[in-house]
């Protein structure tokens, strides 16, 4: 009998490690259907699109479809407390899910698993909630990139501490996030091709942070943890996204010196990272900034 009892056990823990989050039949069938269909059409535009996912609509899917509706529409709701604010565990890993199902879908392998299979998978998985948080906004880039190439959000302030974001770490990685998305590699299209007075048009549109310009905020001091993007992108998470950081601020201050706003490149250089030597080794460029921030003592 104690036999018997303690092997029912080790199954009830069993089953309960198979998946981080229960899903109804229902919402687990919607969930790959609206897998699918993202990995078809990853942009989120057109009536198909929207017809389609609203028609996979459950109470536990209604607010990623949403998210994903005002990603392709790509307008300033994207940028409110609904879509901006820290979405619950249990969102997070269908998210990721989500992510799994499309990298299946398009990997090039001859034998992978089914979308179903790989839905299950990645329900099975124990994923760091760090990489998680970044994963959610990561769906919501092409929305930013979009939003960002035609809206002017210098008048809107984002107040990072309203958003449910539970410490430091949180804010450091929805506040990378965010800029990233927004202007990395814009800044670094218009720098290559040395185009000052546009890359200052776009810096200009930037929203603030807690009533400030994105550059002051500098509070990044949260464990480092490992990183491995879908394209070559690996290091540690500040390596990347730091780094990535360091570069655009460069831009940006290049760009406010080479068109006489010697002030504004003061402001830029000794409000932002690039004036702090603790974040010099996550960039490339880190002889140079400490060079420079030698000179300047």
């Amino acid at each position: 009998m104690k036999k018997i009892l303690l092997l029912y056990l080790i199954f009830l823990c069993t089953v309960g490690a198979n998946a981080q989050v229960k899903l109804s039949d229902k919402d687990f069938n919607n969930l790959v259907a609206l897998s699918e269909l993202y990995s078809h059409n990853n942009m989120c535009k057109g009536t198909d699109f929207v017809k389609s996912a609203d028609s996979l609509r459950t109470p536990v899917l209604n607010h990623i479809i949403d998210a994903l509706l005002a990603t392709g529409r790509a307008d300033t709701s994207l940028m409110g407390k609904q879509f901006l604010s820290r979405p619950p565990h249990d969102e997070l890993v269908l998210w990721f899910v989500i992510r799994e199902v499309h990298y299946t879908r398009i990997d090039s392998a001859k034998s992978k698993p089914s979308s179903v299979e790989a839905a299950k998978n990645a329900l099975a998985k124990n994923i760091d909630e760090r990489w998680l948080l970044h994963n959610y906004y990561y769906f919501l880039d092409s929305g930013f990139a979009m939003l960002f190439n035609t809206a002017d959000l210098s008048k809107m302030n984002i107040d990072i501490d309203d958003l449910g974001l539970k410490d430091e770490t949180e804010k450091s990685i929805f506040f990378l996030s965010i800029t990233d998305y927004m202007v990395r590699g814009r800044f670094m299209v218009l720098a290559h091709m040395k185009n000052n007075k546009r890359l200052m048009q776009y810096a200009g549109k930037m929203p603030m942070f807690n009533g400030k310009p994105y550059y002051y905020f500098t509070d990044l001091e949260f464990p480092d943890f490992d990183w491995s993007g879908y394209s070559d992108e690996k290091g540690t998470y500040k390596e990347v996204h730091i780094g990535g950081l360091i570069g655009t601020l460069a831009e940006h201050f290049s760009a406010l010196a080479n068109t006489g706003d010697k002030e504004g490149a003061r402001d830029l250089y000794f409000h932002s990272i690039l004036h702090k030597p603790e974040y010099f080794k996550y960039s490339t460029e880190k002889d140079m900034l400490q060079k420079i921030f030698d000179q300047g003592k």
